[in-house]
């Protein structure tokens, strides 16, 4: 599926462009010896009633219970389930239990606001965040450059997209915005909603700090759009 994001370049010009993840494939791979991939599957380990902690019969086991079950499963091997044990999975459904693995069907979730210390804030009903990279929302220039050699020490970067053009119109627009970023080798933060606002792709989804990178060789350039979440330091 084509997705499409709005950017702005240094003169307040946009242009909607698409954009795609960049997934670079493993060079070194298992292999069985007709050179064949192994394909993962997944598979049951244990049901409820079999569990650790059920077999153990104790929610918070002590290091002696732990010793004692060692003792009786090596003499009763009665973990294994023979019925379900290592039979394959193909679809699954995310559902909610409690402290006893059983279902839930009436719940609240909050989230959980803490310090920098792990320390609980406060809880809040979860915000709902709506994407705001597109239509009438733009990926705005907030003029901000941040030298290569300094933003690695300072965030980390999850994920990055790779912007595209898509006419030749665009070709030209991106083709500059690469070249700027290149000449300073730096990155270009950028903002959404009125230019100092998280990047949200999806609704209901993250925000992320965008860094805008360009490259240029010849008449051939590469703009990538690198993403945290996560700060060391402040920028």
């Amino acid at each position: 599926m084509i997705r499409y994001i709005k950017i702005e370049d240094s003169k307040k010009r946009d242009a909607e462009i698409t954009f795609k993840s960049i997934n670079s494939k493993a060079s070194v791979y298992l292999a069985m010896e007709t050179r064949e991939k192994p394909k993962n599957k997944k598979v049951i380990k244990f049901s409820k009633d079999k569990s650790l902690k059920a077999l153990i019969g104790n929610a918070n086991p002590s290091q002696e219970d732990y010793n004692k079950f060692s003792e009786d499963l090596i003499a009763n091997d009665k973990e294994i389930d023979f019925e379900l044990f290592g039979r394959f999975i193909e679809r699954t459904d995310k559902i909610y239990t409690n402290k006893k693995n059983e279902p839930v069907y009436n719940i609240k979730v909050v989230q959980n606001l803490k310090d920098p210390q792990g320390n609980l804030i406060k809880e809040q009903k979860p915000i709902y965040l709506h994407s705001n990279i597109n239509e009438e929302n733009i990926v705005k220039w907030t003029g901000k450059y941040i030298p290569k050699i300094k933003l690695y020490n300072k965030v980390v970067l999850s994920s990055k997209y790779q912007i595209k053009h898509v006419n030749g119109l665009t070709f030209d627009f991106l083709f500059n915005i690469a070249k700027t970023l290149h000449d300073k080798d730096s990155f270009m933060m950028m903002g959404g909603g009125k230019g100092n606002d998280p990047l949200v792709f999806n609704d209901g989804g993250k925000p992320y700090r965008g860094f805008l990178e360009g490259r240029i060789n010849d008449k051939s350039y590469c703009l990538i759009l690198h993403l945290s979440n996560q700060e060391l330091k402040g920028i």
